[in-house]
């Protein structure tokens, strides 16, 4: 799989899980739905490891290298989120997610860019 495929796959799977995370909001949640939440958010996070170790471009690399680190801010954001319900934490769980999504499209323009 070449680095575009795999960061136009990061960003539909951030898509996906945006959505998802909507969905949770508004029509509540149990542990089996964020349970799967996570497991999409560990999909992510193994795609951002894939990538940072698939590309020797040094700009990629500090983008992969906050990718990782923005899904593990996330996720425990997220687990705040789930114990204690506030508003504002989830804005800027949201907010933050969506800076992922940006970080694996620009990494898309960049590939094709170079093609």
């Amino acid at each position: 799989m070449n680095n575009s495929n795999l960061w136009l796959l990061g960003a539909g799977i951030t898509l996906v899980q945006i959505v998802y995370g909507s969905y949770l909001v508004f029509f509540g949640y149990d542990t089996l739905r964020i349970a799967l939440h996570a497991f999409i958010a560990l999909v992510i996070l193994i795609i951002s490891i894939l990538g940072y170790f698939s590309t020797d471009i040094p700009v990629q690399k500090r983008i992969l290298t906050g990718n990782i680190g923005l899904v593990i801010v996330i996720s425990i954001i997220g687990i705040f989120i789930y114990t204690m319900d506030k508003p504002l934490i989830t804005l800027v769980h949201l907010f933050l997610a969506l800076g992922l999504l940006s970080n694996f499209s620009v990494l898309y323009g960049m590939e094709r860019g170079k093609q």
